[in-house]
């Protein structure tokens, strides 16, 4: 039986060692991996004499690869007008509840956009007492500030032996 990945490969060697007599602590640290995991695929061997993975079962997605192909060129398109690049998950929510009909939750949304290669746009909150005006006017008065060298000292602080 061909092995194809790394996995089965270990697999493999776990199950040669153990018809070898060898303990599965001992395998285990020969190994380096777990007791547990040899010990699993030793009695999963003998078994079912099967080393790869069973195939999972799972909900099958509602969003067609046509219908996940359509949001992403809207969502590019919608990016290049905007000249902003990231999106918003609760808009990209909304976008998938208009094309397919089904709610997505925001985790999914950004699961969706990872899968194909979009970025989110993060919200930063700002703060409650946060005043514009104030800004402006610290950046203004910094700039006037930032001119005069604030590293020159009136000589009369100086000592006579600073001066030699």
């Amino acid at each position: 039986m061909p092995m194809n990945s790394a996995k089965e490969k270990e697999r493999e060697l776990i199950i040669k060692l153990s018809h070898e007599k060898k303990t599965c602590r001992e395998i285990a640290s020969l190994l380096g991996t777990s007791k547990s995991k040899v010990s699993y695929w030793v009695c999963r061997s003998k078994q079912t004499n099967k080393l790869s993975d069973l195939p999972r079962s799972g909900r099958p997605t509602n969003l067609s690869k046509r219908k996940l192909k359509d949001v992403y060129s809207i969502l590019r398109k919608e990016e290049l007008t905007s000249k902003r690049s990231g999106f918003s998950s609760k808009k990209v929510a909304d976008l998938l509840l208009e094309k397919t009909g089904n709610k997505y939750s925001l985790r999914h949304v950004r699961r969706i956009l990872k899968s194909i290669n979009i970025s989110l746009i993060t919200p930063r909150v700002s703060h409650i007492r946060r005043d514009e005006k104030k800004i402006q006017k610290f950046k203004r008065e910094f700039k006037k500030n930032f001119n005069k060298n604030i590293w020159t000292t009136n000589s009369s602080h100086l000592m006579k032996s600073d001066l030699d």
